[in-house]
């Protein structure tokens, strides 16, 4: 197990109960007696969060619902996932709930597959709870790292922002409250608190970027960087108000997964322009990250000659047809093949949500995936031809995209283009199109 750490041995100071009442307010408003999920490790960031949200939910009669993933990484995790329960057993607002990842674990990305998972896995459980908000314990120390490995990685103005104190992901309310706090309050918090917390050697592991980077600036306060992440802020937020408008003044996002618009909106040359191109990529490409600020330069450049002959970027295929640019998932980059059940919800492709009905009760070997060419043979029909699903030509690329079931290899239904059984399917990018906002934490 990684090393327990005993609170005695930090600061007796930290974060009052007002104070962080104060940082949660800010994030809100809240509905009454909300229900809120946190994200708690064991670790001494999470831990703190998990008590403040305790303390503050008795005195709102909100119901907290601390969730801890347990990876399946290593031997121990599952004996530090219920040490965590055991911390939390006696708190009067908290319930506390252990996720599995089960699934097969990749060779290589493991540390960004694992981030993945863990999200995925603690917004499906919110959706299914009902709960609307999640709260993670990033704080002031990791926003300065954050806002360092994008400017290594020459990130533009929206990247040196770092991260949002509100973000919305999967149906699920993203809130970081102690994005202004330090690590050393949160962990006086905890010896105020006489509780303890379980160290992650990884930290400290310089394989890993962000253990490199906190050993490259000892010594220095935390607090310093403020002034500078509260101008990046404000200058992300102006940024994603002139994207969005740009986008609104004539973007159409089709519930076949793609979308279409003037070029023209995207050619002026500004950093909102180039913002909303990448906000537009992820929406359609579901990727996690926004591609590189010289890749986007590029991308738009060639926008201006690009005729039907397109070209992919960001999980898209791009194309300019009657004038219009046409951005659509590039098929060919979807490896999903998700298997289901009846009953079952999903979100598939990072893009569509799926619920498969119960009438398919008693099959076998169902999977989720593309249509792809085989899917549109089976179909009978050509695929290459253009075809009209739902009112709107659906371009070749947006076709193949769409999802489809299928058992084993057997087409059983295309929903978009009303074949088979009923099979209830929107469009619910993981990532919007437009921002609501990028919110300042300081």
């Amino acid at each position: 197990m990684h090393r327990l750490i005993e609170a005695a041995t930090s600061r007796p100071e930290g974060v009052s109960a007002e104070h962080f009442a104060r940082l949660l307010a800010r994030l809100g408003p809240f509905e009454p007696r909300p229900a809120i999920a946190v994200a708690v490790s064991g670790g001494s960031d999470s831990m703190a969060l998990a008590l403040l949200l305790d303390e503050w939910a008795i005195h709102r009669d909100a119901r907290i619902e601390a969730i801890t993933v347990d990876h399946g990484l290593r031997p121990d995790s599952g004996a530090e996932a219920g040490q965590v329960g055991r911390w939390l057993a006696g708190r009067r607002a908290t319930r506390h709930t252990i996720l599995r990842w089960t699934e097969a674990k990749p060779e290589t990305g493991i540390q960004a597959a694992a981030r993945a998972a863990r999200y995925r896995l603690m917004t499906e459980h919110c959706r299914a709870e009902g709960i609307l908000h999640l709260c993670l314990a990033h704080h002031l120390d990791d926003q300065i790292e954050t806002r360092a490995m994008r400017a290594a990685r020459q990130s533009g103005p929206a990247g040196l922002a770092g991260m949002s104190a509100v973000r919305e992901a999967a149906g699920v309310r993203l809130l970081r409250p102690l994005l202004g706090i330090t690590k050393q309050a949160l962990r006086a918090t905890l010896a105020a608190r006489r509780q303890d917390w379980i160290e992650d050697p990884s930290n400290r592991n310089p394989a890993f970027e962000r253990a490199r980077l906190r050993e490259g600036t000892p010594g220095q306060d935390p607090r310093d960087a403020v002034p500078t992440l509260h101008r990046a802020g404000l200058e992300r937020r102006r940024l994603e108000s002139d994207a969005a408008a740009r986008l609104c003044a004539d973007l159409t996002i089709h519930d076949t997964g793609w979308a279409s618009l003037d070029p023209a909106a995207l050619l002026d040359g500004e950093p909102a322009s180039a913002l909303a191109f990448a906000g537009l990529l992820q929406a359609i490409g579901g990727t996690d990250y926004p591609i590189a600020p010289e890749r986007r330069l590029e991308a738009l450049a060639r926008l201006r000659e690009l005729g039907p002959a397109g070209f992919t970027l960001g999980g898209c295929y791009l194309s300019v047809k009657a004038g219009h640019l046409e951005i659509c998932r590039d098929w060919g980059a979807i490896g999903e093949e998700t298997p289901i059940h009846p009953g079952m919800r999903l979100l598939w492709d990072r893009r569509f949500a799926v619920e498969i009905p119960q009438a398919l009760d008693g099959r076998v070997d169902l999977t989720i995936a593309r249509l792809g060419e085989r899917g549109i043979r089976s179909l009978g029909r050509d695929p290459e031809k253009p075809e009209s699903g739902t009112g709107d030509a659906i371009p070749i690329s947006a076709r193949k995209a769409l999802p489809a079931l299928w058992q084993g290899d057997r087409l059983l239904a295309v929903p978009h283009l009303g074949f088979g059984p009923a099979v209830m399917v929107r469009f619910r990018p993981v990532n919007p199109a437009t921002s609501s906002g990028f919110t300042v934490a300081y």
